[in-house]
Formats: structure tokens, sequence, C-alpha cells
């Protein structure tokens, strides 16, 4: 809630689990926020997966970036792991599952759309990286909870 604050963003806040704190920040794009990065002195990841489009995250560290991926396929297809490091990953991120980290890089580098379709290879690194709020999660759809259906998310602490 800090983070956001100081970065004088709105945005919605879970509950602590498994050592994550999961929010969304308002006008976000699919990018990291740069103020809330740079408010960020512990390990902060970015994660996104938005299935027509793509999925990725950036892992920083004290507002620097750690590690990257990002796999697009709107418009065109595009895979980047030019700034993926498993040993900061598992640095930062202590408690990660090896196991599922493995899986999550022998998928990492497809060679076309074809090879994407069906696979989970994003919800493979969010369960490494013990996530629990990471499917159908977007500012958007937190927004609409409130506004329609608020008991939807009595767990969720809004930050205006």
């Amino acid at each position: 809630m800090e983070l956001l604050r100081v970065a004088d963003v709105k945005g919605y806040v879970f509950p602590p689990s498994d050592g994550w704190v999961t929010f969304l920040a308002a006008d976000g794009s699919f990018k990291p926020h740069p103020k809330i990065v740079a408010g960020s002195k512990k390990g902060l990841l970015h994660y996104v997966s938005a299935e027509d489009h793509g999925w990725g995250f950036s892992l920083f560290e004290n507002g620097k970036l750690a590690s990257a991926y990002s796999c697009a396929w709107d418009p065109h297809f595009t895979v980047d792991a030019s700034k993926y490091s498993r040993a900061e990953l598992e640095r930062i991120v202590p408690f990660s599952d090896s196991i599922l980290l493995q899986e999550f890089e022998q998928e990492m580098r497809p060679a076309g759309y074809t090879d994407i379709v069906g696979s989970e290879v994003s919800k493979t690194f969010a369960r490494a990286m013990g996530l629990e709020h990471y499917d159908w999660v977007a500012y958007h759809y937190i927004e609409r909870d409130f506004r329609f259906a608020r008991e939807r998310r009595h767990d969720v602490i809004v930050v205006s």
C-alpha cells in the first residue's frame, strides 16, 4: 500500500500470501510503473499474463532490473529472454520452486505461435514464484467487481 501511496497511484491490494503481496495499479500498462519501481526497496515482481497478447515478467531489486522475460504474439511473435537470470531469480526469491523453474526454462523459447497454443508456461512460472493471485487478475476486473459486486472482493484493500 505504501508503494502505491508514495508513487501517488490508485490501486487494489490483496492480502499477503506466500511471501508476496499482489497489487494492481491504476493506469497501468503492460510495463512496470517507474515510480513504483523506484520506490521499491525489496524484491518487486511485475508479472503480466494477457492471454490474447502475451506474457512476461520483470523482477526488480532496489529499483534495478534483476531478471526479465517476455513472449508476445500480438501483433507479431517475439520472445525476449536476453535479460533472464535464473541466478538472480533464485537469489531474490529464495523460496522459488527450482523444479517448476526448470520446467519454465524448457518452454521459454518457443519457435512460434503454434508452440505456445495450449501451453501454460506463464502459469508454470507464476507457480514457480509462489504467486497465488495470477489468473484473470487485472485492474479493470477488480475495479468492475468493486463497482458492481464489492462483496466478491472483501479481502482486497482500495488505495486511492
